[in-house]
């Protein structure tokens, strides 16, 4: 009868501490949807405590992954004169000299589109040029000849959008070219003059050198008029300054209607408008300061050329006007007359500076 007491007693003790423990079971907090789940899926193994506590697990972070490097930059070409093509099939001369200083020629219209001094890029082809020899070369040092801008024959001439046949080339100690138009059945039906154009690009170890000897090869004279068109690379056009020798000085401002003559009143020009000003009689050194690139370049026309003139499209984006101005090397004011078997003579360099 003891053992049968005693047994009774133990029983009504643990139901006596159920409640107890259902109470505690009820106050574990509750495990979240995820731990749950992870919790179901845990095979054969205890269930991790953070999960029991109500966490969640989360993955580890994974690292992103790095961007792929830039690829390399073509390392220049050897030091000489390198024939080649452009992307449109274009015939293109690369010259190169050893301090790392190149510049690229169009035999198409004789036009040099690049000149990179210290790694800093001078000349510019404008974001609408056409490239394929279509239309002449918008950018660059493009040709105007016999003809400045409008007038009896196409605008600016036709030497800008004809082959030129190369001369020959010499490989140092200062890379050149020599190229050279001379006149045919289609150009005597423009203009019909018998002539011989060569025109010489050579690079310097501190500057660009262009030169054009013009001879009249026929038996009467004529006359032309011409220009280097040539387009600068620029940061900004309100960060540019053009100086010179132009106090005091004739020009003819083409953007007034109709046309009119005024007279400069400063050596230094900027341009807050649409201009397109010819210069008269002012030639030498015309420096184009740029503070954004910090840079000076000199438009030096020492011989033949005897006027400059300033050109930008203000406003117009198309022509990506706040990247270029034209300062060109021109014989614009007054026709020359070239007698027959005379030659004229221009020479027009590029000397470029940090300030």
């Amino acid at each position: 009868a003891e053992p049968m007491v005693a047994l009774a007693a133990l029983l009504a003790l643990s139901a006596a501490h159920v409640p107890t423990l259902a109470m505690s079971a009820a106050h574990v907090a509750p495990t979240s949807r995820v731990a749950y789940s992870q919790r179901m899926r845990v095979r054969g193994g205890a269930i991790p405590s953070r999960l029991l506590m109500g966490e969640t697990e989360t993955e580890a972070p994974t690292e992103e992954a790095a961007p792929p490097e830039a690829p390399a930059a073509p390392p220049p070409p050897p030091a000489g004169v390198h024939e080649g093509k452009s992307p449109e099939g274009l015939k293109t001369l690369t010259l190169a000299h050893t301090n790392g200083d190149t510049a690229l020629v169009y035999t198409y219209g004789a036009c040099v589109t690049s000149y990179k001094h210290a790694g800093n890029e001078v000349l510019k082809v404008r974001p609408d040029a056409k490239m394929d020899g279509s239309k002449p070369i918008s950018g660059g040092v493009p040709w105007c000849m016999p003809q400045f801008g409008p007038g009896e024959i196409q605008q600016h001439g036709f030497a800008r959008n004809l082959e030129w046949e190369v001369v020959g080339t010499v490989a140092s100690p200062e890379p050149s070219v020599e190229l050279r138009l001379v006149d045919s059945e289609e150009t005597r039906a423009m203009w019909p003059h018998a002539f011989e154009w060569r025109y010489t690009v050579t690079l310097a170890a501190d500057m660009l050198k262009t030169q054009v000897k013009m001879a009249n090869t026929g038996d009467a004279p004529y006359t032309f008029t011409g220009a280097l068109h040539s387009y600068f690379d620029i940061s900004a056009v309100n960060n540019i300054e053009i100086q010179g020798n132009f106090k005091g000085a004739t020009y003819l401002d083409k953007t007034a209607s109709p046309p009119a003559k005024k007279t400069c009143a400063s050596d230094s020009i900027t341009i807050d408008k649409a201009t397109d000003s010819v210069y008269t009689g002012v030639t030498g050194d015309v420096k184009l300061v740029d503070k954004g690139k910090k840079t000076k370049l000199t438009i030096r026309s020492n011989m033949g050329w005897r006027d400059t003139v300033i050109w930008n499209p203000y406003g117009d984006e198309g022509m990506g006007y706040n990247s270029f101005v034209c300062v060109e090397s021109a014989l614009a004011s007054f026709p020359f007359t070239l007698q027959p078997g005379v030659e004229w003579t221009g020479t027009m360099d590029l000397i470029s500076e940090p300030m």
